[in-house]
């Protein structure tokens, strides 16, 4: 079967499908991650994992007119993509660190792990919306990003507000929903 076929099989909850995609796929991305992730290989499967579990997730998310070899390494590629952010902002924490005289400080140790969550939640949000309706996405970033009235954003959507209040609502619900790790109260 060709790709495109497993992922039609896939995305009727077959497990065989997947287990050939795997088998394909598997060896080859695990040493393109071991390589862009600077031979650290316990990170690099972990990177495989993640990718075969967005696979797995959102199969439905696969343009069966596409190429399969470009899809799955523009989500190896992402991938890395994030954990690099998340490297860097970690290396600027230790710095910080570093450069600081007062190691107890505990103001200091909090604006730190203030600053890593921050960036993990923005990274998480950028996520959960790339996988949101455009008009759903785009009712979210004109109202909490781009700070925009409801009548402002029925203008510019060209709907009515009960539509735009509608659409913020349900994604906000699917947003805690997925976000709900970073929930304090869970």
């Amino acid at each position: 079967m060709s790709d495109p076929e497993l992922m039609l099989h896939l995305k009727k909850g077959e497990t065989l499908a997947f287990d050939e995609l795997y088998a394909r796929y598997g060896k080859q991305l695990l040493g393109y991650f071991i390589r862009m992730l600077n031979y650290d290989k316990p990170k690099a499967q972990d990177a495989l994992h993640d990718l075969f579990l967005k696979v797995i997730e959102k199969p439905e998310l696969f343009d069966g007119s596409k190429n399969f070899r470009t899809w799955i390494y523009t989500i190896a590629y992402n991938i890395c993509k994030n954990m690099y952010k998340h490297t860097e902002i970690v290396k600027e924490v230790i710095d910080e660190l570093k450069q600081s005289n007062s190691y107890l400080d505990e103001n200091f140790f909090s604006h730190s792990a203030a600053k890593i969550d921050a960036a993990v939640f923005k990274n998480a949000l950028k996520a959960v919306l790339s996988e949101l309706p455009a008009e759903k996405k785009t009712a979210f970033i004109l109202r909490y990003q781009e700070e925009r009235s409801i009548g402002e954003i029925a203008e510019i959507m060209n709907c009515e507000e009960g539509t735009v209040k509608s659409r913020i609502h349900y994604t906000l619900k699917i947003i805690s929903e997925k976000l709900q790790l970073f929930n304090p109260l869970n």
